[in-house]
């Protein structure tokens, strides 16, 4: 799903009168929480860390919100889920245009969490938990951070820190065009990275990302600058590793959806080179970004083989042949054959990559 156009948000203060420790009412929490929304001055930055304009700016314009906030509600509970009025309120709220809700609380960090239509999170958390709970229930996008080695601070999907998201994250929302991005498709070639954190899509002659593979996993390389109060501080180019085909970013085979290789951002001079060869070497600084060189080395990738229900001694010599590593999961080797196979036959994937194998045991189906 894409978060494009004005989506009409109900913010509805919760009150617990029995909560541990007590929730204090602020005064006048309507206007706290319209302030967090439409303008918040952050002094140590000299600069507005509100969420209509991270959302604007973030989006380069597409998206926008029209947030209003409802009277305080009453819960009795020590733990609210997020869908705890929608019994109450959720018909009325959509009857009324509203694409989706929240129940602002008032305990500590850590509160924030979605369930469709109906978020929560608390006054303590800050922007970036506020716009991670809205962009998980208006477009379906995962989180990025349950794994290690995720994007962290360079994605908002991953962090919920209130940072511009990913090249890679901006696409599946609808924030930026698939045609920003560049797919490589030759040995050596040089492109002019524009930082993804300003107005996008890219001017002649710039990209947004590089692509590098035609099937996941893939390579993604962009450049990162401070280039307004929602970015990061660490400015150079990233390479990260798609390794998902979920449009939304939702992990497949308990892998990391998306895996940052660059923990530092390279800058100008630096260079990083992938496991299967491919090298990623910064140039220099340019008014807005970075140019790059890519060299790919020829046959870095190879054709998965169909090792569906071939015994398991078979189907770990057609794929180390294959120039893959075969790894087996469920019944023991002995007398069994392969289930099913993550990557499926016939993907693309860099040589050395492991074929993950789930053996049953019986007759042939």
């Amino acid at each position: 799903m894409s978060w494009i156009g004005q989506k009409k948000l109900a913010l509805i203060p919760l009150y617990r009168p029995n909560a541990h420790p007590p929730d204090q009412i602020p005064p006048d929490w309507t206007n706290q929480i319209l302030q967090r929304v439409l303008f918040e001055p952050n002094g140590a930055i000299n600069a507005d860390r509100s969420l209509r304009p991270y959302i604007h700016t973030g989006s380069s314009g597409r998206a926008d919100l029209d947030a209003v906030v409802l009277p305080m509600a009453t819960v009795d509970a020590q733990d609210v889920p997020p869908d705890v009025l929608e019994g109450q309120l959720g018909p009325q709220l959509r009857q009324q245009g509203f694409d989706a809700a929240a129940i602002v609380m008032l305990g500590g960090p850590g509160a924030g969490t979605s369930a469709g239509f109906c978020v929560r999170f608390v006054m303590a958390e800050g922007v970036g938990v506020w716009a991670m709970e809205f962009m998980h229930s208006l477009t379906g996008f995962a989180d990025l951070y349950p794994f290690n080695g995720n994007v962290g601070a360079f994605d908002q999907m991953a962090c919920s820190c209130g940072t511009h998201p990913s090249a890679y994250t901006k696409v599946a929302i609808g924030w930026l065009d698939s045609s920003a991005i560049v797919q490589h498709t030759t040995r050596t070639a040089d492109y002019t990275l524009h930082s993804i954190g300003l107005v996008q899509p890219p001017p002649s002659g710039r990209w947004a990302a590089v692509r590098i593979g035609a099937q996941v996993p893939y390579l993604m390389v962009e450049a990162r600058q401070k280039v307004d109060q929602f970015d990061v501080s660490r400015q150079g180019v990233i390479v990260y590793r798609v390794q998902t085909s979920d449009p939304l970013g939702h992990a497949q085979n308990g892998t990391a959806p998306v895996e940052l290789l660059t923990t530092t951002a390279l800058t100008a001079g630096q260079s990083f080179t992938s496991d299967t060869g491919v090298k990623v070497q910064v140039t220099n600084p340019v008014a807005g970004g970075f140019n790059v060189t890519i060299d790919e080395p020829a046959n870095t990738q190879v054709a998965v083989p169909d090792v569906t229900n071939l015994p398991a001694k078979l189907a770990a010599q057609t794929t180390e042949a294959a120039g893959l590593v075969p790894k087996f999961t469920g019944a023991n080797q002995t007398n069994s054959w392969v289930f099913s196979q993550p990557p499926t036959a016939g993907h693309l994937v860099a040589a050395g990559s492991v074929v993950t194998m789930v053996l049953h045991t019986g007759p042939l189906p």
